[in-house]
């Protein structure tokens, strides 16, 4: 099992545990049938690393919801184009795509960044 910080368009905030760090586990965690790894300037000027959020490809054509801390991280401030869809969350590695390392602190940290975001207790 792997953990990986999840945010849903209704602003709930979680720690998700995937059976495997793999395409069809972030698919099946986000419902989506195609994903896309997302950075920005302005997650690794939060982060100060290279996290990367995972996102619906296609969530725009499924009518998926704005989710509001994807779409700032994304840069919607900048340039209009939001985020749709849940979001989890890694850490790029080179090509790679890693789980994160701390998945409970990156929670708390978005917590602590993003007030309108409600843990989800499990």
């Amino acid at each position: 099992m792997v953990k990986t910080v999840k945010i849903t368009t209704d602003n709930k905030i979680s720690v998700e545990e995937l059976p495997n760090w793999s395409l069809g586990s972030w698919e099946k965690a986000i419902g989506a049938d195609c994903t896309e790894t997302v950075k920005t300037q302005i997650m690794y000027d939060l982060f100060r690393e290279p996290v990367v959020m995972i996102v619906d490809e296609s969530g725009l054509v499924k009518n998926r919801e704005v989710n509001a801390v994807g779409s700032f991280l994304y840069g919607i401030q900048n340039h209009g184009t939001p985020i749709v869809g849940d979001i989890i969350f890694g850490l790029q590695n080179g090509p790679q795509i890693l789980p994160l390392a701390d998945a409970e602190l990156v929670k708390f940290f978005l917590k602590d960044h993003f007030p309108l975001l409600e843990e989800v207790q499990k």
